[in-house]
């Protein structure tokens, strides 16, 4: 017999779009929560997307900004009950803490009895509840139970998919967990959103897995019965349509919180579904006085232009989702990433793909802002993980309190059939992304229709002499290519470079060099990529792929004179990119890499590796030595301050040679220096043992002197070694 609770439940979903009330979605959060502190977090999991009329969060978290995420949620779908997982290591209930209450309450809450009948596939053994194993995924199997949990990592068919849907709307109850983020890799390149029959057959509930990650820093989730309303998307577009209509103003918080919420529920929708989209457009209303492009000169603040900036983030949510049919041109472009010239000829190209190399391939075509491309490769690859990407500025600015551009304005389009026709509102350079699992295909050719000739200048392939011909391409955009990195920039900035064969020469020996010092040249799979944006996610530059860097950077970046020095910021980014956990510690994230970086001066610029940048400096150098000496706690200095860190580096290398720092890196692949370390503490224990060993020199007393913690066993261990320190500590 049902609770009275869910009876109203029940009556609020024959309403059409109305949402059930807070004390009704409390209540049944408050069953599924009953005996429930909190549960550890298990894995990387994802959010939930929730949208549905009678769907709610379970469990959640704050991110850095507050904005609450789901990694459960719950939802009633005709007579029965739906609870999702953002990872499928919550099935089981061993993750310890409060897990195996929590998965105790969701079967007897989605089973809707104290005791129903459960069948688990690809779930481990339950802890604590009894539980049949089935293999088969249709009517029959699943009328044999009360609640099915299923772990839905595995590609799910429609026909499998609409089987549960079936048996959730007679009654059924359904448990369901997966890492949506991970699909594409453990599916062999399927797309999540168009490739799994299950997430798909349950969407009409208002809820889904997306192929989304969040929760980085979180070691577990506190069960609370009240979340917010607006993490519900449904519930986030009803309010801003009020607000628009003259109602209630949100408050900055809840704005946050809704369009997040939109976010995500955008993130799980196939692209042939418009449900949510026309909602949401709905709820923006025509444009009006609140149509704003953000510019660097007259950017969008989140005081002055509250309404301008969630109008333009829902567009380009929207226009993320948007098919290729029919998708205009964003006004916002001109600004930036910019208009294809009037009189730019739109053509037809075939480009070589090679699936050993993964991530983007660059093709020197554009998309013309609001135009379809269309792109064709074999029927054999088709929805096996390749993908067409719009635009190379993947930075998104949603975060950010000022936004000097539409804060998302890339695309990236699953090719999960042989012929995809696509469009971009913002326009952008072309490139067919290779999964990490095609290593194995044969190389192919893709032909890409409706596109503009973009400057594509390739080291090995173009010479100098064909640059003055390549560089006048009418796309904005343009890059210059070699095995070992790629540049992006403004076509401008690319049709000042006279030398294009000397700057890629360069930027190759840089790569190398950083490959090299560093053990990583067999590891490398692909160029570096460095993309000039008028403005990035964090910092004034960051690492990645791509490595952001500001458009006021870019000359520096392809002048081949001015790269000599100064030239710190690359050489640190792509140094990010070389680091390792083996010998980067707490402390040291922001210093590692710019010894990396600094040996560019040594081995490419052949120059003195100390002239990069002023905190390290002679002068700088004795400064810090100075505030370790004074320092009441030496380690929470020396791991607060990276330059103040990296003169112990810096001394190290200056008296026994680049080849020391080479040896200490390749020492991790030395079976003669042991396993590799587990955690910091074992980190900085093998940095003293491993590098004493290497100078043949006692490094402890060193150490000492510069505050970094190190075990007895440690310094016992190169206790019989000449004690060494240098002159000034």
């Amino acid at each position: 017999m049902k609770s009275a609770t869910l009876l109203v439940l029940l009556a609020f979903a024959g309403v059409l779009h109305a949402q059930m009330p807070p004390a009704l979605v409390n209540a049944e959060r408050g069953k599924i929560l009953e005996g429930v502190k909190s549960v550890p977090k298990a894995g990387a999991p994802g959010p939930i997307g929730i949208w549905g009329n009678m769907a709610f969060p379970i469990l959640a978290a704050p991110d850095k900004e507050g904005v609450e995420i789901a990694v459960a949620a719950a939802a009633g779908y005709g007579k029965g009950r739906i609870i999702l997982f953002g990872h499928n290591s919550y099935l089981a209930g061993n993750e310890g803490g409060d897990h195996a209450k929590l998965v105790e309450n969701c079967v007897k809450w989605a089973g809707n009895k104290e005791k129903p009948r459960v069948g688990v596939k690809g779930v481990n053994k339950l802890n604590g509840i009894k539980a049949e194993t089935f293999n088969t995924v249709d009517k029959k199997s699943l009328n044999d139970y009360d609640v099915v949990i299923v772990n839905m990592q595995s590609v799910i068919s429609d026909e499998e998919g609409a089987a549960v849907a079936e048996y959730v709307k007679g009654g059924g109850g359904f448990i369901g967990g997966m890492t949506g983020w991970a699909f594409g890799q453990t599916s062999g390149g399927k797309d999540l959103a168009v490739s799994h029959g299950l997430n798909q057959a349950l969407m009409p509930a208002g809820i889904a897995i997306t192929d989304m990650s969040a929760f980085d820093q979180l070691r577990g989730f506190e069960a609370r019965t009240e979340l917010p309303a607006m993490m519900n998307a449904s519930e986030a577009i009803a309010a801003i349509k009020k607000q628009r209509d003259g109602g209630p103003a949100l408050t900055a918080e809840q704005m946050k919180q809704g369009t997040n919420a939109i976010q995500i529920a955008m993130a799980a929708q196939p692209p042939d579904r418009s449900n949510l989209k026309t909602a949401v457009l709905a709820a923006l209303g025509n444009a009006g006085a609140d149509a704003a492009i953000p510019t660097a000169q007259a950017p969008l603040t989140a005081e002055k232009h509250a309404a301008q900036r969630l109008r333009l983030g829902m567009e380009t949510r929207v226009l993320r989702l948007a098919s290729g049919e029919g998708v205009a041109a964003h006004p916002a472009h001109v600004a930036f990433p910019g208009k294809v010239p009037a009189d730019s000829p739109r053509v037809s190209s075939e480009v070589k793909v090679t699936p050993s190399i993964p991530g983007w391939t660059s093709t020197g075509l554009y998309a013309a802002a609001g135009e379809t491309i269309t792109v064709t490769l074999p029927e054999k690859l088709a929805d096996k993980g390749y993908a067409v990407r719009i635009g190379c500025h993947s930075d998104t600015l949603y975060h950010l309190d000022k936004w000097e551009r539409a804060p998302d304005i890339t695309r990236s389009v699953p090719l999960a059939t042989a012929t995809t026709k696509t469009a971009s509102a913002f326009g952008g350079l072309i490139y067919i992304e290779v999964p990490g699992r095609a290593k194995d295909d044969e190389p192919f050719t893709a032909a890409i229709q409706n596109a503009v000739p973009a400057p594509l200048f390739v080291l090995g392939q173009d010479d100098d002499a064909k640059w003055n011909e390549i560089k006048k391409r009418p796309a904005p955009w343009a890059e210059l290519a070699c095995d070992k990195l790629i540049l992006s920039c403004p076509t401008e900035v690319a049709r000042a470079i006279n030398n294009p064969t000397q700057l890629m020469e360069f930027w190759k020996k840089v790569v190398e060099a950083q490959d090299d010092i560093t053990n990583q040249t067999a590891e490398r799979k692909r160029p570096e990529r460095i993309v000039a944006d008028v403005q990035i996610s964090a910092g004034y530059m960051h690492s990645g792929y791509p490595i952001m860097i500001p458009t006021s950077a870019a000359p520096e970046m392809t002048t081949f004179g001015k790269l000599k020095f100064p030239g710190w910021g690359f050489y640190h980014e792509i140094g990010h990119n070389h680091q390792r956990g083996d010998f980067t510690f707490d402390g040291t994230g922001e210093v590692t890499n710019n010894v990396i970086g600094m040996y560019c001066y040594e081995a490419v610029l052949k120059k003195d590796w100390l002239i990069g940048h002023g905190a390290i400096s002679e002068e700088a150098r004795k400064e810090h030595i100075q505030k370790i000496k004074k320092a009441s706690n030496k380690w929470q200095v020396w791991k607060s301050d990276p330059f103040t860190a990296l003169t112990t580096y810096i001394q190290l290398v200056q008296e026994f040679g680049w080849e020391s720092w080479r040896k200490y890196l390749y020492s991790f692949d030395d079976p003669k220096f042991g396993p590799a370390p587990k955690g910091d503490d074992e980190r900085r224990d093998q940095f003293l043992v491993r590098y004493s060993k290497i100078a043949n020199k006692n490094l402890g007393p060193f150490f000492e002197a510069w505050g970094i913690p190190v075990s007895s066993a440690a310094k016992a261990e190169v206790a019989k070694m000449e004690v060494w320190m240098p002159k000034g500590l």
